[in-house]
């Protein structure tokens, strides 16, 4: 065998290798959880944990129980709370983000029917990596009750005062 075959059999294979990690960077989805609504509520929340391997851009979100869904940025200035839906959410590589309550979540307005307590909810979010490559995760999430803070938690109450 010739030094140029095995170096170039050297080569063939670590361009191999490379496009297999690239392939195997997947995105992560850990601990989605919707907020439930009552009857005529047009919108609600889902919450959610994105990990990836790769630099990626959460760019869509999809369910069958809404007419649109988003990801809204949240931010607060003084007293003043505002939220704007953002085209698209980066995740870095080796990193993770948070959608949590009160902070960046996904939004789900023009709901179908209200969402109750044990119900689930598909949520499908399309990622696409710094060479264009998209990648679809269906996603179930679980409704917590309204008033709730994450699944399992306790209702929240508000004190009475006069």
């Amino acid at each position: 065998m010739s030094r140029t075959s095995s170096s170039g059999r050297a080569m063939a294979l670590a361009a191999l290798v490379g496009c297999a990690s690239v392939a195997a960077a997947q995105v992560t989805v850990l601990d989605p959880w919707v907020r439930g609504t009552v009857e005529g509520q047009p919108s609600t929340a889902a919450y959610l944990t994105l990990r990836s391997g790769s630099a990626v851009r959460l760019v869509s979100v999809t369910s069958p129980v809404a007419a649109r869904c988003s990801v809204h940025e949240m931010s607060i200035s003084g007293t003043l709370m505002r939220m704007r839906t953002i085209e698209s959410l980066a995740i870095p590589a080796g990193g993770a983000v948070e959608l949590r309550e009160g902070h960046d979540h996904l939004m789900l307005e023009g709901l179908s029917h209200a969402l109750k307590e044990g119900d689930t909810v598909q949520l499908t979010l399309t990622f696409v990596d710094s060479g264009g490559k998209r990648q679809a995760i269906d996603v179930r999430a679980p409704v917590v009750a309204l008033g709730a803070t994450r699944p399992g938690a306790p209702l929240r109450t508000t004190p009475m005062t006069r």
